[in-house]
């Protein structure tokens, strides 16, 4: 696991304007499950694609697919108590599948949620799906999991 990690920072050492420290996870942090009847899909399967009217190039149906639902790393970089275990519930309760829930040392001014290359339109999904996300940005050395990570800070609501 130490090496994955390692591999990720390397490939994403692509350094952010935030002045951002590195993140640190609770040991003792579990995964958040939805508490809905639908389990989300597992990270490698991507969703499957909806229909929209279609239309007619060459001769050849097209249909537009959704971005991937991709796990989600939840960070509190926050002095509120809990608040990325509250932050991650409401993330699971729209079908996004938690994978680390922990504390994130450093200074970001509002949540954020960070993603690597190839992910923006799943981070995009998740951002129109929850308003409190006040940014989208490019992942930045430091972060955890090859995921999706929300930096959630103090105005998150509860």
């Amino acid at each position: 696991m130490v090496l994955v990690i390692a591999l990720l920072l390397a490939l994403n050492s692509n350094p952010h304007s935030d002045n951002a420290g590195p993140a640190l996870i609770s040991p003792t942090a579990q995964p958040v499950v939805a508490s809905s009847s639908a389990s989300p899909l597992p990270a490698s399967r991507p969703t499957p694609t909806t229909s929209t009217p279609a239309t007619r190039v060459e001769g050849k149906r097209t249909s537009r697919p959704t971005a991937p639902v991709l796990p989600v790393s939840v960070l509190n970089n926050s002095r509120r108590s809990g608040l990325a275990h509250q932050a991650a519930a409401q993330v699971a309760a729209h079908g996004w599948p938690i994978t680390q829930v922990g504390n994130f040392t450093g200074r970001v001014p509002i949540s954020t949620l960070y993603y690597a290359p190839g992910q923006l339109a799943s981070a995009q999904r998740l951002a129109q799906q929850m308003p409190a996300i006040q940014r989208v940005r490019p992942r930045f050395s430091g972060l955890p999991t090859a995921g999706l990570t929300l930096v959630v800070t103090r105005e998150w609501p509860a």
